[in-house]
């Protein structure tokens, strides 16, 4: 993983205590503010004679020289800006402000949400029904899909309704595992066994399908997203990348990441550089790693004390143990069907049967 090339960000901002939030939230991020105008005259001045490529202006609505002609102009100059209204009728006067945030959180939630798209989607359910369970893994090939997939089967085993999303943009694997053609053209939920739905992720429906997945919070007991392998985390929050859209949705809606990892010298360095990128950036979702091992091989008690070094840090919310046994996997993905079908009594679906009975309690 390499340096994030993060935006530079110019702030136009009246109230000192909002300015100093909202700027020091994003210093703290890692964000450059390479600005702060006093009125709007100075922050189109600043944005014409600047050589950035890659700027994101926050402005309040009692911005000293605002007006919606302004704004039309600070559009033509193709800038990406957020709007913040600062009185109860300041969108009266610019319908496109948006209400100011008052958590970090928040603040970092409208802007990674709103990068890559011109409008910003508002939550659609304030008291969401569904737990989302984001899973993602530190390297290549350590059963991210198959946790994801038979997690959500075991789940809808006990009678929970679980929407399980493919999220994975260049590789998706959840169809040609489960068998379930056709998958990758739809743009919403498909009912693929009892209690059990599924939704891959495509890029000429991403938009439609983020929606999917805000309507999905109220409809569902749980959605399982299947991330893929966690590469330059930082920039893909901040990015305008499609394939990054639903990560940073789980960044700003999901109860929990889970990250598995081995401990392998390639596996290990990569838990380090994914451990490092996760304790410099502030996501609602709370921390649970998975240990990956095989389940043929001796414990080694270095591997998972460097293991515990690494990831403990971060105040996960759980640490787990995750049996690896790539016989299982091979036998279920040739039958296509989950582990409950083909292996009910292997060490893998126990591995995940315990993990499954602690989401739900």
């Amino acid at each position: 993983m390499g340096e994030a090339a993060l935006p530079s960000v110019v702030t136009a901002i009246r109230g000192a205590e909002l300015e100093g939030f909202v700027a020091g939230t994003l210093f703290n991020q890692g964000w450059s503010v390479t600005c702060r105008a006093l009125d709007f005259q100075s922050l189109l001045l600043h944005i014409q004679s600047s050589q950035s490529k890659k700027m994101v202006v926050l402005l309040s609505t009692d911005l000293e020289g605002i007006t919606a002609e302004g704004l039309e102009t600070l559009r033509r100059t193709d800038v990406k800006y957020f709007l913040f209204a600062t009185t109860i009728d300041a969108q009266a006067i610019f319908p496109e402000a948006i209400a100011t945030p008052t958590t970090a959180l928040e603040l970092l939630g409208i802007i990674r949400g709103s990068l890559r798209n011109p409008l910003i989607r508002p939550a659609s359910n304030q008291n969401p029904r569904a737990k989302i369970i984001a899973i993602a893994a530190a390297s290549h090939t350590v059963g991210c899909t198959t946790l994801a997939l038979n997690l959500a089967s075991e789940l809808s085993e006990k009678g929970k309704k679980v929407l399980l999303v493919d999220a994975h943009s260049f590789s998706p694997a959840l169809a040609l595992k489960l068998g379930q053609r056709g998958l990758n053209s739809a743009a919403e939920t498909r009912n693929i066994s009892t209690q059990l739905w599924a939704l891959e992720i495509t890029r000429p429906e991403i938009n439609q399908q983020i929606a999917t997945l805000e309507t999905a919070r109220s409809e569902f007991d749980f959605i399982v997203i299947d991330l893929g392998v966690l590469k330059d985390f930082t920039s893909s929050l901040t990015g305008r990348r499609w394939c990054s859209e639903v990560l940073v949705w789980a960044s700003n809606y999901a109860d929990e990441l889970w990250v598995l990892a081995k401990t392998d010298l390639l596996g290990f360095e990569q838990l380090r550089l994914v451990t490092a990128e996760l304790a410099h950036n502030s996501i609602k979702p709370h921390l649970v790693f998975l240990h990956a091992l095989r389940a043929s091989a001796k414990r080694s008690k270095v591997s998972e004390e460097s293991f515990l070094n690494l990831v403990t840090p971060l105040r996960p919310l759980r640490i787990h143990e995750y049996i690896w046994d790539p016989r299982s996997v091979h036998s279920a993905e040739e039958e296509r069907a989950s582990l409950m079908e083909t292996n009910e009594r292997g060490a893998l679906r126990r591995s995940i049967v315990d993990i499954a009975g602690e989401v739900i309690s």
